[in-house]
């Protein structure tokens, strides 16, 4: 069984690193469904739309998500639940090194087709590390709660889910990410996750 689960750990992260070169692959330089979408997308511009998505963009930033996360933590370590906090830990610390790392060794340059919003990061566009960060977040304590409390799980994902997809959206609309680069930030994320529960569970941890 341990040998079972270990061996799903592997696929699972190997397909995530196969998955994110053939989204590069076939989505570079950028490709023709990216420029329409972000073409749309720049059509739908106006002052309180530009104020929304600048606010709701932050939630995906390791300046909130770090912060909220150490709470997190903090209360699951007091409480015994040494496992679970384990698992958020490596959940969103992985998948933002990994979006990083990733970033480094791609170098896809950011859109520039129209006007950004806000401030233009200055690292590399693929993928998208808010994308990544918010939904490692969110799929992560969304596990831990369904374990612990299926009632609070589903609360949890009906307003959670939401504001995920919100900042997703927002770093379109802000032009500072191709489609591609979002929907890798995604499945950076989940198969991450999937991998790393896997991974727990060899060690006789179980946290879904």
């Amino acid at each position: 069984m341990t040998l079972s689960k270990l061996t799903t750990t592997l696929v699972l992260w190997l397909g995530m690193i196969v998955l994110l070169l053939i989204i590069e692959r076939f989505s570079a330089p950028p490709s023709l469904w990216d420029k329409i979408i972000l073409t749309h997308v720049s059509q739908l511009r106006s002052l309180w739309l530009d104020r929304l998505f600048l606010f709701v963009t932050n939630f995906g930033s390791l300046y909130f998500l770090a912060p909220v996360t150490m709470l997190i933590l903090w209360f699951l370590a007091r409480n015994d639940y040494m496992s679970d906090a384990w698992f958020l830990a490596l959940s969103l610390g992985g998948a933002s090194l990994i979006a990083h790392l990733a970033k480094y060794l791609f170098q896809r340059v950011r859109p520039d087709a129209f006007p950004f919003v806000g401030t233009m990061p200055l690292n590399a566009s693929f993928p998208s590390a808010h994308t990544a960060q918010i939904m490692a977040f969110v799929i992560a304590l969304y596990l831990i709660l369904r374990r612990l409390d299926m009632r609070s799980a589903y609360w949890f994902l009906a307003v959670a889910a939401p504001v995920a997809v919100m900042v997703a959206l927002s770093r379109l609309y802000l032009q500072v990410h191709y489609p591609s680069d979002v929907l890798a930030g995604l499945v950076l994320a989940l198969l991450w996750i999937l991998g790393v529960a896997h991974l727990l569970g060899t060690l006789g941890i179980k946290v879904t």
